[in-house]
């Protein structure tokens, strides 16, 4: 009776095993995913967390999960789709389980000041351009906080008032 329980619940434990394979695979087919946040998706779904943990170990060393790969692929869709400052992508990764030395590197890597500062151009033009007609009031301290809230550190943001008040923008 003994053997025939356990023998229940090895086969249980693969088609779990396999199950969560499957499901690591519909995720991973929509988009890249890091090892945190899928390990999240599965939790929720009252899986057992050594299974899920050894089939997240199996697909990692298979390299289909690759925190790297993951947060390469964030930062170039935030970049092109809709951009944010260094600060505010490095908390989204952080959120999504991404080490600190990662996010480091690939913010090193990716987004050079420059191109952060022309991100927070563009933002602040369309911005202004929804402003135009509004009340200008403290329009200046509102745009600070709006390019804040983005993820733009300060240096970047009064650098831009100050290029906006020298184009009479402001």
């Amino acid at each position: 009776m003994i053997l025939k329980n356990l023998v229940k619940k090895m086969k249980n434990k693969k088609e779990e095993q396999s199950e969560i394979r499957n499901k690591v695979f519909k995720y991973l087919a929509r988009r890249e995913h890091s090892r945190y946040e899928l390990y999240k998706k599965l939790s929720r779904k009252d899986y057992d967390r050594e299974n899920i943990n050894i089939i997240l170990d199996e697909l990692e060393d298979k390299d289909y999960i690759n925190d790297e790969r993951f947060a390469r692929s964030w930062i170039k869709s935030r970049l092109r789709f809709k951009p944010r400052g260094s600060r505010l992508i490095k908390k989204e990764l952080a959120q999504k389980g991404v080490s600190k030395s990662l996010q480091d590197s690939l913010i090193f890597e990716l987004i050079s000041e420059e191109k952060e500062l022309e991100m927070a151009k563009d933002l602040s033009r369309k911005w202004l351009s929804k402003k135009r007609n509004k009340n200008k009031e403290n329009i200046d301290k509102k745009l600070y906080r709006y390019l804040s809230n983005k993820g733009f550190g300060s240096n970047i943001s009064i650098t831009i008032l100050d290029n906006l008040r020298d184009e009479n923008l402001l």
